[in-house]
């Protein structure tokens, strides 16, 4: 997957150089690994926003012109402001053709309407929204997915079980990991009871407690 961000040389490093490039669009970022030096970057501040809103952004490959070179690499984190919300710096994963990278894929449900476990009134229980998977930059999928094509209510789905393209390895050892499982919705109604239950209970203990000093 490849991504339309325009990241440009920074240049000058410094809390000044910083404060200024944020008050003029931009957002500090820097490009690092495959045992070269640091690369101080910059990205415009709504492209980026709108990467970010993308699920598959951290998948990104992004080509540039840096220092006179052509680059590769990845989005790896974005770190923003925890009052404003505004995107403060960017961090990407410099990568090279023999580069093998680990990448969380959004898992997406299909034929939902071919299950009879569906049409039973069961719902998917996701235990596992997106997968960790180790594979090469150029062949990142955008999403993986789960058929849920004549599945009943108390079938699951683990990672062994899933279709992964080719050259993409699930990091997680354990392939027998459930995914997902379709399951009643009357079980997931009485498993929420309890909590219902023991909130109301509480309440109650409470209340009974407040008329009992106004009593005395």
């Amino acid at each position: 997957m490849s991504s339309n961000l325009v990241v440009m040389d920074r240049g000058e490093s410094g809390k000044k150089s910083v404060r200024k490039l944020r008050y003029e669009g931009y957002v500090p970022g820097v490009i690092y690994g495959d045992g070269k030096a640091p690369v101080l970057v910059s990205v415009r501040e709504k492209e980026l926003l709108a990467e970010c809103y993308s699920s598959a952004f951290l998948g990104h490959v992004i080509e540039a012109n840096i220092n006179g070179k052509s680059e590769k690499f990845l989005p790896k984190q974005v770190e923003f402001d925890p009052i404003s919300d505004r995107p403060m710096h960017v961090d990407f994963l410099r990568i090279s053709e023999n580069s093998k990278v680990k990448v969380s894929i959004a898992i997406e449900f299909i034929n939902e309407d071919k299950s009879p476990g569906i049409k039973k009134g069961g719902v998917v229980n996701v235990v596992v929204h997106k997968l960790e998977c180790f594979c090469s930059p150029e062949s990142i999928p955008e999403k993986l997915t789960i058929d849920l094509s004549g599945k009943d209510i108390g079938e699951g789905f683990t990672i062994d079980k899933m279709k992964l393209p080719e050259g993409v390895v699930p990091v997680n050892a354990e392939r027998d990991a459930v995914i997902a499982t379709i399951v009643s919705a009357k079980m997931t109604e009485e498993e929420a009871k309890p909590e219902e239950t023991a909130a109301a209970t509480e309440a109650k203990a409470e209340n009974a407690t407040e008329a009992g000093k106004k009593t005395a």
